[in-house]
This record gives C-alpha cells, sequence and structure tokens, in this order.
C-alpha cells in the first residue's frame, strides 16, 4: 500500500512535524515499511493543479493532507482535481483546520473520504490497517467518515496519555533536512483556557510532557546536524519552569554550533535565571503573547494576566539583550478603538526588539467559536476568518484597527518610527494614526523605507519636534537595503 502525507506550508524552511509524526508511527506500529511512505512538501506559491498533479503522478493508494488554516482552500481544490484524475485514491484529511468541524468538512467535500479528527498518530494507523486488512471503518475510533451518502462519526480517540508512546519522528531521516528550521515538541498542550486559541483544545488532560531523557535525545541528534534554526514549538515552552531551564542547560552545553532557537514564552514566568539560560543556549527568537493589556477584555476572553510580573519577566529578557517578539492581538470581544490603543501603547512602552499586530481570527474548535453568536461576534465564514464586528466594535472601527495593526507591526521595523513615538510622549498608536492619516491605507516595508523622511518632516512639524535628529535617523534607514 503507497501512503503519500501531503502539506503546503506557511513557510517551506520548518520540516513539517505532523507528517512525519504520522509516518514514524507508521512504520513502527502499523507494519508499514518506511519506503511506501511518501511526505510531499509544497511551498505558498504551489498552486492546486502544482499540487494535485504531484500526487496524481505519484498513484498512492492512501493520500493524507495536513490542514491549516493557511492551506486549507488550495488543498481542498486539489482534492477535487485528484478525485476526478485519481478516483481509486482515499482520500483523509487531518488536523486543527478539518477535525473540529469534521462533520461540515465531509458535507462540504464529498470527494473526501475520512477526516482524523484528534491527534492524528494513533487514528491514521489504525485507519490504514483497516483498509489494508479489510476491516471495518466503524471500529477505528477518532475519525468521522463517509458510508455512501451518510457521514458517519465513530468514539473519540482515547487521549494518549503517555506521549513517549508516540514514535520519535526525528532519529530517522525520513526528510531532506540540512538548511531547515527543525520542529520540536517537548510537550503538547496547554493548561490556560484562552478562548480565542486551540492549544488548550477540549481534552481532559491540558498538557502532557515527553520524558526529559527523549527530549535530550532528539536535541542531541539535531545539534549535531547542519540545520538553519531549532524551533520548540510547545505552547508555552517554560510553562513549568524548572524543565524549562534543565533543556536550556543541556541545550547550552551541547550547542557547539551555536544554533539558533525559537520558541514561545509566559513572560510572567521568567526570572533573571531563565533569561540568562536563554541567552546561553542561543535562543535567538522568542515569542511573548501579551495579546491585550485590558483586562475587561482579559476577563472576556478567559486570558489571564499579571501585569507585574509580565513587566518584571520581559525586564529580564531586555537585560540579557534576548530577541523577542511582542505580540498582540486586534479586535478581540470587548475591545474598544480606545483599549485597543492602550494595548499598542502599553506594548511599545517595552521597546521591544520586535512588535507585531495580528487579527482576531475566530478558528474552528476554539471556544470563541462556540461563543460567537452569544457574543454577537460577526467573522468572515471562510479562512482566515477574520473578525468583522463585535458590540464594542461596529465594522468601521474593525477596519480601523486592522490598518492600525498593519502599520503599526511595519512601522516597527524603524527605529527612526520608535524614537519618534518616543519623543511624542511614548504614544506610539497616535504614531501609526498619524501615518494612516497622512499616507492612508497601510504601507509597504518597502515604501515606508521610501516615505520616512518626508513622513519625519510632517510629524515633527506637527508636534513642533527639532527635526534634525530624526531626520538624519530616517536619511540612514531610507538607505539601509534591510531596516
Amino acid at each position: 500500500m503507497k501512503i503519500l502525507l501531503v502539506t503546503q506550508h506557511a513557510n517551506a524552511l520548518f520540516t513539517p512535524l505532523a507528517l512525519l509524526y504520522l509516518k514514524a508511527y507508521l512504520v513502527a506500529h502499523g507494519g508499514v515499511d518506511a519506503a511506501d511512505v511518501t511526505i510531499a512538501e509544497f511551498d505558498r506559491a504551489a498552486s492546486a493543479d502544482a499540487i494535485s498533479a504531484a500526487v496524481v503522478s505519484a498513484q498512492p493508494d492512501v493520500v493524507g493532507f495536513s490542514c491549516y488554516v493557511w492551506n486549507i482552500g488550495v488543498l481542498a481544490e486539489a482534492i477535487r482535481r485528484i478525485r476526478a484524475a485519481w478516483p481509486q485514491a482515499r482520500i483523509v484529511m487531518g488536523g486543527p483546520e478539518v477535525g473540529p468541524v469534521a462533520d461540515a468538512v465531509l458535507e462540504g467535500n464529498p470527494q473526501v473520504d475520512v477526516i482524523v479528527r484528534s491527534e492524528g498518530e494513533v487514528p491514521f494507523c489504525d485507519l490504514v490497517r483497516c483498509w489494508r486488512d479489510g476491516a471495518r471503518l466503524a471500529d477505528v475510533a477518532g475519525i468521522t467518515w463517509r458510508d455512501g451518502d451518510r457521514v458517519v462519526q465513530n468514539a473519540d480517540a482515547p487521549i494518549v496519555r503517555d506521549l513517549n508512546r508516540v514514535v520519535s519522528p526525528h532519529l530517522a531521516k525520513f526528510i531532506e533536512h540540512a538548511g531547515r528550521v527543525i520542529c520540536l515538541e517537548t510537550q503538547r498542550g496547554c493548561v490556560f483556557t484562552c478562548s480565542f486559541c486551540f492549544y488548550n483544545k477540549d481534552y481532559s488532560i491540558r498538557n502532557r510532557r515527553f520524558d526529559l531523557d527523549r527530549v535530550k535525545e532528539e536535541l542531541r541528534f539535531w545539534l549535531a546536524q547542519d540545520v538553519r534554526e531549532i524551533y520548540l514549538m510547545d505552547p508555552v515552552f517554560n510553562l513549568n519552569a524548572a524543565r524549562a531551564k534543565e533543556i536550556c542547560r543541556f541545550i547550552a552545553e551541547h550547542n557547539h554550533r551555536r544554533i539558533p532557537f525559537h520558541t514561545e514564552v509566559w513572560a510572567e514566568f521568567i526570572d533573571d535565571e531563565m533569561a540568562e539560560l536563554f541567552a546561553r543556549a542561543n535562543f535567538e527568537f522568542i515569542e511573548v503573547g501579551l495579546q491585550t493589556s485590558d483586562h475587561a477584555v482579559l476577563e472576556i476572553v478567559e486570558r489571564r494576566f499579571k501585569r507585574l510580573d509580565f513587566i518584571e519577566g520581559i525586564g529580564f529578557l531586555k537585560a540579557h539583550q534576548l530577541g523577542f517578539e511582542l505580540q498582540l492581538i486586534a479586535g478581540l470581544p470587548g475591545e474598544t478603538l480606545d483599549t485597543f490603543r492602550a494595548s499598542l501603547d502599553f506594548a511599545a512602552s517595552f521597546a521591544p526588539p520586535h512588535l507585531s499586530v495580528f487579527d482576531l481570527m475566530i478558528l474552528p474548535g476554539t471556544e470563541l467559536s462556540r461563543k460567537a453568536e452569544s457574543l454577537e461576534i460577526a467573522y468572515d465564514p471562510e479562512p482566515p476568518y477574520h473578525v468583522r464586528s463585535h458590540p464594542t466594535m461596529p465594522a468601521a472601527d474593525i477596519s480601523q484597527v486592522r490598518d492600525m495593526s498593519r502599520m503599526a507591526t511595519t512601522l516597527w521595523h524603524f527605529q527612526t518610527a520608535r524614537l519618534l513615538a518616543r519623543g511624542a510622549g511614548g504614544r506610539y498608536a497616535g504614531l501609526v494614526e498619524e501615518w494612516l492619516q497622512w499616507h492612508g491605507a497601510p504601507s509597504t516595508r518597502e515604501e515606508t523605507r521610501t516615505l520616512l523622511p518626508e513622513f519625519v518632516a510632517h510629524f515633527c512639524a506637527t508636534r513642533q519636534l527639532d527635526t534634525r535628529f530624526f531626520t538624519a535617523s530616517a536619511a540612514v534607514e531610507a538607505r539601509s537595503d534591510s531596516p
């Protein structure tokens, strides 16, 4: 039986961790030869035609698609073409974009045979064995499938309580990894219940961890390879501070090649020792989710936030000169233009190396998607499910906040803009709005670099600021190829 596992990347440098897990589990527990399981990766620019042509040319018996918000549209179109050109293939979809809404996906996509609803390793392996052995699909837990004209939802798959049962995909060379970003988990799930996030899922066990010895073995392997970066994809890497520190000590001791690390953390759990260990281990990019600083909004989306601990944690990151990105979400329920401005100014006050603002997405399977109607949230029914309006932000305000988000992220790349905001009393939101009023639609980074000297003159004139320092800074950045 020939099995083809397919994904379309948001960033083709990243290794396809989900598909590697599926292959490793099939080989270890499904009686499948590694040569019979192929992983096909496509970059974000790949068309449905290109993907379908590659799949059909492989003539697989089973095709599994790893589906996310960024690829579902193209993959669904590719599947329609694959079914027409290679009707004998059994087509399976899995991933966070389809699992929580499996019934609707099957009803809307008659070309698809099965949706894997949960963590895929065990259900997908059971499904392949079922087809190979001629057994009943009704006995495979964790799937929704098509039985003629009926859509059938089987019982949920049991939670894999001991993650070490999930075979490591890292020690076997299933794909070319040289020069790539290696995606690796030390744990799964999240104990927090932020309603906009899919990390916490609906599992009775919200956080499970791989044994440290296994994590260290995987890290030791990758630290000896020619890779671009290692991305620890845990929802909150430092959820258990002592464990995170031990992992960092191990990396620092063995990272002789100084491979950069990337991860996501909770700022409130960072102390000076942890920040020092991040630096020693060569963590070059650390994502810190602030999302909002407004307590009323935080309560609505069920997100905890301890302001003083957060401020202290960010201080430790800055003290050790770590590269971190502070992140906001724009358009959360309960947010207003004023509370968004306050959150943006609060984030900018830390002068983080990187600042990003993302539009709220009402993702399938999240608590916010289930509460959208009661919270009177209108949002796009198709990916990426952007919010359209809610009671405290009508559509016009959402549009304004969306423009501000894009411009805030772009302007932050320029030191001149950050200095201007500080010179204007620390109101970064005001700087962003001034740019939009002056220029209109959000600018690209290249356009911003070109326009920056002119904007400096305009902004300084309206604020009665001495232009000489800012003009010199803007002139340097206008000539720079990489701000």
